[in-house]
């Protein structure tokens, strides 16, 4: 097989490919831009027809394969998934592997164990010796988010972006990266440096336009949120099931400035149609802000049933604690104890069992609490809720898969059922829950709709 050499107009990859195809090289390198960018390519049909195509060019591509299996299994995390994994490994000669492959194969490795943790850490490590290797940079970015280590969002791309110079391709993806990572540690000066960077050196950077919602949005500033989405909207609506998520940014947004119609208004338009399909990324973000809507006081319309009956086909996963908990406020939302009990008895066998992985230990550890606590909110009992929510939601917002802005909905609950107790205890408690929030998010004012709850919190402890 002929070996492939890619240079970056005069700095080198230092990654050959074993490969008879050049075009195969080609449309792997157009399936990461698209991939890490989050956006679509006409051109090429998007990340799956590119894959496609790549792999008809040349079957045996070794990092073709190894991409595939890596997004097989890390967003499936299926039995079907190993499977194929399985198959691959029998018939590939990993002694032939260079030292690039190889790694990267132990990276899926972890994965096949849901040894998340591992395969972030085995992807930090590549991109440190390949700095210019978008694959492991990307993987192991997104991981820091899927196991709660946000840190690493920040990390990755700051150990590599001193290798990137204006002129060369992804220096703005980089960059884009660093934004976010800056958000979630509430550097928003770099961030917002960053930020400007990215969307300056490629406006269809989806993951940039994303970067800065967050950032907007960990500083409680929600105009400045909807007013920088409307502004690159032409260029982030080409996203590839992130659109919806960026949707989502922009109705939560608008629901914080009380703005409840327009918020309604892109549910309706975008995230419902997205989360008829059942997949569970577009389900948090559809249920997620029905919940904020009803915590605000606002009607939803029985939107949350058709939600409920989609999440209830997820109770036997276990593959993210955010989503668990997500499915079971939508159950609370409309009083099906039915689905939470089934999710509870089936989380049980989860603990009980052989599963490993990060979000064992953190399911272990927090989950049945987090659900329990969920169960007794849709039965009512407001006290008992806030009991139980007090003792997992100040760990389970900094342990679990997510962004501050995702997580922040159990915070949110845990203030609603504490109001709704009403005792001065649980107020108190929620109180400095919420100054706790500031402190993580290094502000000093909470966002509007926070500020609305700690308003009647004041208002209930005046008649104490």
């Amino acid at each position: 097989k002929q070996w492939y050499q890619r240079r970056v107009r005069g700095a080198p990859y230092n990654i050959a490919f074993a490969t008879t195809s050049n075009q195969a090289v080609k449309l792997y390198d157009a399936a990461l831009d698209q991939l890490c960018y989050y956006y679509c390519d006409p051109m090429t049909g998007g990340v799956g027809e590119t894959m496609q195509r790549m792999l008809a060019e040349d079957p045996d591509f070794v990092a073709g394969n190894l991409l595939k299996h890596c997004m097989e299994l890390f967003v499936t995390d299926s039995d079907s998934a190993r499977a194929r994994f399985d198959e691959y490994c029998n018939k590939l000669d990993q002694k032939e592997l260079n030292h690039w492959e190889q790694e990267h194969l132990s990276a899926i490795k972890c994965l096949y164990k849901e040894d998340l943790v591992g395969a972030m850490e085995k992807y930090a490590e590549i991109s440190r010796q390949y700095p210019y290797d978008l694959h492991s940079f990307n993987f192991g970015y997104v991981m820091g988010l899927v196991n709660g280590h946000t840190s690493y969002m920040r990390d990755i791309p700051l150990g590599v972006v001193g290798q990137y110079k204006p002129h060369m391709p992804h220096y703005g993806l980089v960059h884009g990266k660093l934004c976010f990572g800056h958000a979630e540690m509430g550097e928003y000066d770099q961030a917002k440096r960053c930020g400007d960077i990215a969307l300056d050196s490629f406006p269809l950077d989806s993951w940039a336009v994303h970067a800065m919602a967050h950032m907007y949005e960990n500083q409680s500033d929600p105009t400045q949120e909807v007013r920088m989405l409307e502004e690159t909207s032409k260029h982030w609506t080409r996203g590839v099931n992130f659109s919806q998520h960026i949707y989502w940014h922009k109705a939560g947004a608008h629901t914080q400035l009380g703005e409840y119609e327009a918020a309604l208004t892109i549910y309706d338009a975008h995230l419902e149609r997205c989360a008829r399909g059942g997949d569970v990324f577009p389900l948090s973000d559809a249920s997620s802000l029905l919940m904020r809507l009803k915590i605000d006081g606002q009607k939803t319309g029985g939107r949350e049933e058709m939600l409920a009956k989609l999440w209830s086909q997820h109770n036997n996963s276990f593959t993210s604690l955010f989503y668990d908990g997500h499915s079971a406020f939508t159950a609370a939302m409309v009083g099906d104890s039915t689905s939470l009990d089934k999710l509870l008895e089936n989380m049980r066998e989860y603990v009980a069992g052989d599963r490993t992985g990060w979000n064992k230990i953190v399911t272990t550890k927090h989950g049945l609490q987090l659900i329990e606590g969920m169960k007794l909110m849709g039965e009512q009992d407001y006290s008992a809720a806030t009991d139980k929510l007090l003792e997992c939601v100040p760990h389970v917002v900094k342990m679990i898969h997510g962004s501050k802005a995702q997580k922040s909905v159990f915070s949110l609950i845990l203030i609603h059922c504490a109001l709704l107790s009403g005792t001065e205890e649980h107020l108190c408690s929620a109180e400095q829950h919420m100054k706790d929030l500031m402190a993580w998010n290094k502000v000093s004012t909470l966002p509007p709709l926070q500020r609305r709850l700690w308003d009647k919190i004041q208002h209930l402890h005046s008649k104490h």
